[in-house]
Parts: structure tokens; C-alpha cells; sequence
């Protein structure tokens, strides 16, 4: 069954004539990570709070379709500082806070939260004041809240835009792994290098609208291509008019260059 179901779902923000999201229907399996691909505008973040229940419920706006989502449901936003809960003094209490606002018991909370710091490779920080953090250190901390409610559905948006190269492939080998403990990912994500070992199934979304579904092949073809969406590689290997198939990544290339 799937964790999270769209079926024709529209949305429109609170005064907006034009829709954000425009019929998308979409389904997210158990274990698969889905990638939200598109330019500025495209409707990813939309998708994703519509996704959360957080559009139109929070941000008000209106609703036409079907949602559902089955088991928890958690999402990280490209602005962490927002997402602080505002209650806690140290990394450790804030990590802790989603579990504890589930009724958890002590011994789980403390379970989840020391192998959330461990995963994001921020047990050091667990007796800092969050509020000293850097947006690195802080986008990892409420990377690690999320990930510690352990949510069926995970989504992401823009989770490694404050993140140094070493932090952004520690958090895209923990979404690799939580899908392999059987947690579907959505994430929206501009990172289009890292997609082709990281997703299962690309979206290309364009105006609030859904263009095409597939593999991550998709990010080597001539539309993507055309949109300024395909991966480096793929980018340089056709500039360079050099023949299809079309690589996706450096260890494709080396493959199709010895061919």
C-alpha cells in the first residue's frame, strides 16, 4: 500500500488566481525515494506541504483532489531556523522534542534521539544551545528531529541547501538507508548530481504541473536537458556531442568512454 497517495490534486495559496499545483496525482511506495525536480516555480515545495497536511491546513489556500497518507508523516524545510520548536537549550532536548510530543516513553525517546545524532554525525553537539549553531549544524539538527519521530513518510525539501559536500552525502546515504528500513522519501531537491544513486523514480514538475515520471535516466534526455535539469555529466557528455547513451554520472562515463 502507499505511504502517500495524490490523486488529481490542485491547490491554490490564499488570493492566488493562478494554481500552484495544478491535477498532480502521485504515489509514494514503502522504500522508495522519489525526486521532485523542476525550476523555480515548478511546485515541488507546494506538493511537499501539501504532502504534510500543512497546505491548505496551516498556510490556508484551497484544496481540490484527494490526499492520503498512511503512517507518520514528517518534513524538513530549506529554512531550518524555522523549524526550531522554540523549547529546548541544547541539541540533545530538541532532537528529543518531536518523540517526546508523541507520548513516547523515556527509553525510546532517548533511543531515537541518540541514533538520530549518531546518523547525522552530531553527537558533539548534543549539549549545544541550538541557537549557536551555524545553518549547517542547524539543518542536521532538525534533519535529525524529523528523522528521531521515525516517519513512515519522509519529505524533504531542499534538505542539503545549508550543508558542506561531506554533511550533503552523510544525509543522502541516511535517506538511502531509511528507505531501505522501509520509509518512503519525497524529496525536492536542485542536488541533481546525487539523484541517480539516491532516487528510484524521478518527477520533472513544470508550472504546478507534473511533466513526466520515470528513472533517473530521465536527467539525460534532450527536455530535462533543455530545462537546465540534467546532470553535470549528461550536460558535458551531449555539449560535447558525443553520442547517445547519455551518462549520468562520472562511473557511467568512464564505462561509455571505454566502449
Amino acid at each position: 500500500m502507499a505511504r502517500l497517495t495524490l490523486e488529481r490534486v490542485s491547490f491554490w495559496y490564499p488570493a492566488m488566481g493562478r494554481p500552484a499545483l495544478r491535477d498532480v496525482s502521485l504515489a509514494a511506495a514503502p522504500g522508495e525515494v522519489i525526486a521532485l525536480v523542476g525550476n523555480v516555480g515548478a511546485g515541488a515545495s507546494t506538493l511537499l506541504l501539501v504532502a504534510a497536511d500543512l497546505a491548505p491546513r496551516v498556510v490556508g489556500g484551497r484544496l481540490e483532489g484527494r490526499v492520503k497518507g498512511e503512517g507518520g508523516r514528517g518534513i524538513v524545510l530549506p529554512t531550518p531556523w524555522t523549524q526550531l520548536s522554540g523549547m529546548a537549550f541544547t541539541v540533545w532536548d530538541e532532537v528529543a522534542f518531536g518523540p517526546a510530543n508523541l507520548g513516547w516513553p523515556r527509553e525510546r525517546i532517548a533511543g531515537a534521539v541518540d541514533r538520530s545524532l549518531a546518523a547525522l554525525d552530531i553527537g558533539a553537539l548534543a549539549a549545544r544551545d541550538p541557537a549557536t549553531l551555524s545553518g549547517g549544524e542547524l539543518q542536521r539538527v532538525v534533519i535529525a528531529g524529523i528523522v528521531a519521530m521515525e516517519p513512515a513518510l519522509l519529505l524533504l525539501d531542499e534538505p542539503t541547501a545549508e550543508l558542506d559536500p561531506e554533511a550533503t552525502r552523510l544525509v543522502w546515504r541516511l535517506v538511502r538507508a531509511l528507505a531501505g528500513d522501509g520509509c518512503s522519501v519525497v524529496v525536492a531537491t536542485s542536488d541533481l548530481d546525487a539523484l541517480p544513486e539516491l532516487a528510484d523514480r524521478i518527477v520533472w514538475m513544470e508550472d504546478g504541473a507534473v511533466r513526466r515520471i520515470g528513472a533517473p535516466a530521465l536527467l539525460a534526455e534532450q527536455s530535462l536537458w533543455e530545462a537546465g535539469l540534467a546532470t553535470t555529466v549528461a550536460d558535458v557528455w551531449r555539449t560535447a556531442r558525443l553520442g547517445a547513451p547519455y551518462p549520468l554520472t562520472v562511473a557511467q562515463a568512464e564505462r561509455r568512454w571505454r566502449q
